[in-house]
């Protein structure tokens, strides 16, 4: 009987003492049921790389297999399953090297995306109103842009110089300058992330801003001090963004003005612009701007000589002009209250009164 054969039957024999079927073994030992038969037949026999398996499977003594044949060595045995451990081992650190790097890369993104809060900045005043004033929070910059002030005092005007100061409080009630400066339309400071120029606690520095207006009339010093009212208007610290139908998006914004119909809009030509939670309408060479928000309307004409643009304050009922030249150069700005005198820019107010009528507006 020669190697094979003798191999054969103590598979066969060791196979039916556990109950093990041909077809399960080579499940086990990743095989052929073929090859488990061509070994149990004396036709073939196991490769080396299998032997150790079998042996564990079916409880057969494996110096019982290396006494059958005087070329088979159990270093040989030992070196190959050596092997098949140490290849089980790399893929298996590999496995858990990867997740780990998954998941640095993961906190990576999820820590360092460019997550961001915009807040609407209020003045709760009867001398003043604050409006476009806006904070942006994110992981690169800080922005604070202050907005257009409206003197409601009737001995100002817009020739009236002011003097503005945005400071903070702590808790002790120190004051901490944030800016102080005149006035103008274009006022915004930033701070890169993480370098507290301005604002070295930023959430709770939101609670405690206090604004200082100040101005001189007929050689008198007049002051007003007002604590800043913040509101979350919009956040973003989602890493995957996915743009919502306009139509969700928009009759979820908060309108001042109940007087404006938010429907009517759609209905009349203007699109929603998610970016900047407006609606827009384009009409020839004019562009006419509604923020629900706010109950701002914006309106330009570009023709070919200069640029007209008209803001109207809802709320106050107070329209300011600015003229630009066709590079975009300021040449004349006018303001203007609900009793002025429109001049020459009777044509645009025409427009202006007629679209809010479309929209619902008065």
């Amino acid at each position: 009987m020669n190697y094979n054969e003798n191999i054969g039957n103590i598979i066969i024999e060791a196979r039916k003492k556990k109950k093990i079927s041909q077809n399960t073994l080579a499940k086990k030992l990743f095989v052929t049921r073929q090859a488990i038969s061509n070994w149990e037949n004396g036709k073939a026999f196991p490769d080396i790389s299998v032997i150790f398996k079998l042996c564990k499977i079916l409880d057969i003594d494996i110096k019982t297999i290396i006494d059958l044949d005087k070329n088979l060595k159990v270093e040989n045995i030992i070196e190959v399953e050596k092997k098949k451990t140490n290849r089980r081992n790399l893929i298996f650190i590999s496995i858990i090297i990867l997740i780990f790097l998954g998941i640095i890369a993961t906190l990576v993104i999820v820590l360092n995306r460019n997550a961001f809060v915009v807040y609407n900045v209020y003045l709760d005043s009867d001398e003043f109103t604050l409006n476009n004033s806006l904070i942006v929070k994110s992981k690169i910059r800080n922005y604070f842009q202050f907005g257009t002030l409206i003197s409601n005092i009737g001995d100002t005007d817009s020739n009236t110089t002011y003097n503005i100061k945005l400071y903070k409080k702590n808790t002790n009630d120190e004051e901490r300058i944030i800016f102080e400066q005149m006035y103008n339309e274009n006022i915004i400071i930033s701070e890169k992330y993480g370098y507290n120029e301005y604002f070295d606690d930023f959430d709770a520095n939101l609670d405690n801003l206090y604004l200082k207006i100040s101005y001189i009339k007929d050689n008198v010093e007049h002051s007003y001090d007002y604590k800043l009212r913040v509101e979350e208007n919009f956040k973003s610290d989602s890493l995957i963004y996915l743009k919502s139908k306009p139509i969700a998006n928009y009759q979820k914004l908060y309108k001042k003005a109940d007087d404006i119909d938010i429907t009517s809009l759609v209905k009349n030509g203007y699109n929603y612009n998610d970016n900047k939670d407006n609606f827009v309408k384009i009409i020839d060479n004019k562009t006419i701007e509604y923020y629900p928000n706010i109950n701002f309307l914006s309106f330009k004409e570009e023709n070919s000589n200069n640029i007209i643009l008209i803001n109207y304050y809802l709320n106050q009922q107070l329209l300011k002009v600015f003229i630009y030249d066709s590079f975009g150069t300021e040449i004349k700005s006018q303001e203007f209250t609900e009793n002025s005198s429109y001049e020459n820019y009777q044509n645009e107010i025409d427009f202006i009164k007629k679209e809010l009528l479309l929209i619902g507006g008065k």
